[in-house]
């Protein structure tokens, strides 16, 4: 189990380190769309994992692998691309691929398999999307 996480969270405003997986995944799980609209963990220097919005409990969710070249991902439903929608992170209103904006209780899952495992793996109806930085 991976305990040395790295957690920002907007509701608390600082970093905090030494996180074990689990306090990271009861943030995320908390995410409201309005005092609690962003969690980003790190493990070390090699992934990075955000988890934002909350609001109509739907979230964005982003890996990032940095080791051994860097990859960004982002978790996605089949929805059609050209539909947007907004989510509200750290108090703006952001749009964003309706599709890119996964139920909160699947990312739950799905998150808390990467913060175990520092590994995106293939979840149950979601798939990974690339995205070019």
């Amino acid at each position: 189990m991976l305990n040395d996480w790295r957690m920002y969270t907007d509701e608390t405003g600082t970093e905090q380190n030494h996180t074990a997986w689990h306090e990271v995944l009861k943030a995320i799980a908390q995410l409201d769309g309005t005092t609690r609209t962003l969690v980003h963990a790190a493990y070390g220097d090699h992934v990075d994992l955000v988890v934002a919005g909350g609001n109509q409990g739907l979230v964005l969710v982003q890996w990032k692998e940095h080791e051994p070249v860097e990859r960004h991902y982002v978790l996605s439903q089949d929805k059609p691309a050209a539909v947007m929608t907004t989510l509200t992170i750290e108090g703006s209103e952001v749009a964003f691929p309706a599709a890119w904006c996964v139920p909160l209780e699947q990312a739950i899952p799905v998150c808390g398999d990467i913060l175990r495992t520092c590994e995106k793996g293939e979840p149950n109806g979601l798939t990974w999307q690339p995205v070019e930085m």
